[in-house]
């Protein structure tokens, strides 16, 4: 197969969809991108915009200009084209493309051409240009983005009420982000740079005193601005697989040394059950109000030691009996769907035993199919098909977004990931007033976000335009080039 590219270079919004279909896509060479399949050699796809239009003119949101897109599969019937301002042209070429190749091959994803991270972003413009209409933006997520229905209805159930709680934040004030990168052990599906806690000793020590420091100097920073942070997040990694005195160091930290709003929303990964103790709950009951997330991802001991988690089932009950005596009234609960070995019905079972706790806040995700992970190298060949749709990750996930309803846990964020399985998403389910601030605003781009620990990520809302920095996921280069990490994260957000 051949796309050729006439009056513009996207190459990226092309290959993005183009990977929907084919597990292998070539580099952008005279104009052209190919991709290597038997079946579709002879396969040659056109992807026109009348003229070039500069980057400048893609990021300006007051040019109004319209631009006319078309996309076609020589010698065939099939053909697309539309009108459209310089900003949405590179999601209108990824729009048609994806129409081309569905149709094609016959292939239909739940999120039609939604590919991106935030897709209720567009169905809350949708809505929006509807005359905030819900069926008619349901009807325009089904027709023009070949959304399933289904997906439209929860796209759109979550993007307003996203919208609800944005408008009751500031946009001037940022948030923090605490990361920990490390686990008692790494689960096979796991990518992130999380290390094994158990393997690493006094370095887990060192790494909480250089976190301490950058805490304190860009607290300071944010004191004399008057910047206060209106929600705080510890992740991870297992924020709690370091010792109990290292981990009291860093809540007491956010305790004293974090400027924050009155009602500052501050959240830490308990996460794994195992890793729980009573020292570190108490530590975390010192501030008031906090949030915690208790993080099974499945209830059956034989899932959890097929994915290389090292507790039980029995586990998640105690670190969950044990929250709730030391009068915890916001945890919140993650699960997994698509896990190695598990069927519809098994995760099923996950959630009826996470609904009969009752936990304040519930997020599902469905597993997502990373290169970098222990699955991926034992069973390559296969790994990654895995993404392609399916029915019954599909069903599964409608009749648990109806069974948390009856419980009166509604969505407030979602978001997708790439080479997830089935093409699904991760939807965040709260009970009213449990939503999580931090995960609505660092997931919409419209508030700055400021990352302290190895590995983490700042970003810097101006005006339209989105600026990252990133720490070093090396523990050993971010312990020693702390003091030059801070500087630039000064010079960043002055």
């Amino acid at each position: 197969m051949q796309v050729i590219l006439e009056n513009h270079q996207e190459y990226q919004s092309i290959a993005e969809i183009l990977r929907l279909f084919f597990l292998e896509v070539g580099k952008l060479e005279s104009g052209i991108i190919s991709v290597t399949d038997p079946e579709y050699s002879d396969i040659i796809i056109y992807s026109v915009i009348e003229r070039e239009v500069s980057t400048e003119q893609m990021r300006n949101q007051a040019d109004q200009t319209e631009i006319l897109v078309q996309s076609r599969i020589a010698d065939s019937n099939l053909s697309i084209k539309a009108q459209v301002v310089p900003s949405a042209i590179r999601r209108e070429i990824k729009r048609q493309m994806y129409y081309l190749l569905s149709e094609l091959i016959n292939i239909h994803y739940p999120w039609g051409s939604l590919t991106g991270v935030r897709p209720t972003q567009i169905a809350y413009r949708s809505f929006l240009e509807n005359q905030q209409d819900r069926d008619r933006t349901i009807q325009d997520l089904v027709d023009n983005w070949y959304v399933a229905p289904e997906k439209a209805e929860i796209g759109l159930k979550t993007a307003i009420t996203e919208a609800e709680i944005l408008s009751d934040l500031e946009s001037e004030l940022p948030m923090l982000y605490l990361g920990v990168p490390f686990c008692t052990t790494r689960c096979s599906y796991c990518s992130f740079i999380t290390q094994d806690a158990v393997n690493l000793g006094a370095e887990l020590d060192i790494y909480v005193q250089a976190l301490l420091q950058e805490i304190i100097e860009i607290s300071d920073y944010f004191k004399r601005i008057n910047k206060p942070f209106q929600a705080i997040y510890m992740g991870g990694g297992t924020p709690t697989a370091l010792s109990d005195q290292g981990f009291a160091q860093v809540i007491n930290a956010i305790k004293e040394q974090i400027p924050q709003t009155e009602n500052c929303e501050i959240t830490v990964e308990a996460g794994r059950p195992d890793s729980i103790t009573s020292a570190k709950l108490a530590a975390i009951k010192t501030i008031s109000g906090a949030r915690i997330c208790i993080n099974p991802q499945t209830m059956h001991d034989q899932t959890l030691q097929i994915i290389g988690r090292k507790h039980s089932v029995n586990d998640v009950y105690q670190a969950y009996k044990l929250a709730r005596v030391y009068n915890f009234s916001s945890i919140n609960m993650d699960l997994i769907l698509g896990l190695p070995g598990e069927t519809g019905e098994d995760f099923l079972y996950s959630l009826e035993k996470i609904l009969e706790l009752a936990p304040e806040s519930i997020t599902i995700h469905t597993m997502a199919l990373k290169r970098s992970a222990f699955l991926q190298q034992q069973h390559a060949a296969e790994y990654l098909k895995l993404r392609f749709p399916d029915r019954e990750l599909s069903d599964v996930f409608n009749i648990a977004i109806k069974k948390l309803a009856k419980q009166n846990y509604q969505p407030y964020y979602l978001y997708r990931q790439k080479n997830v399985r089935g093409g699904l998403e991760n939807i965040g389910f709260a009970k009213p007033g449990y939503a999580c601030i931090y995960n609505i605003g660092m997931m919409s781009d419209r508030i700055s976000v400021v990352g302290l620990g190895s590995g983490s990520s700042s970003k810097r809302v101006n005006g339209d335009r989105l600026e990252r920095i990133f720490n070093p996921k090396d523990l050993a280069n971010y312990v020693e080039r702390l003091a030059e990490i801070i500087q630039r994260k000064l010079d960043f957000f002055a």
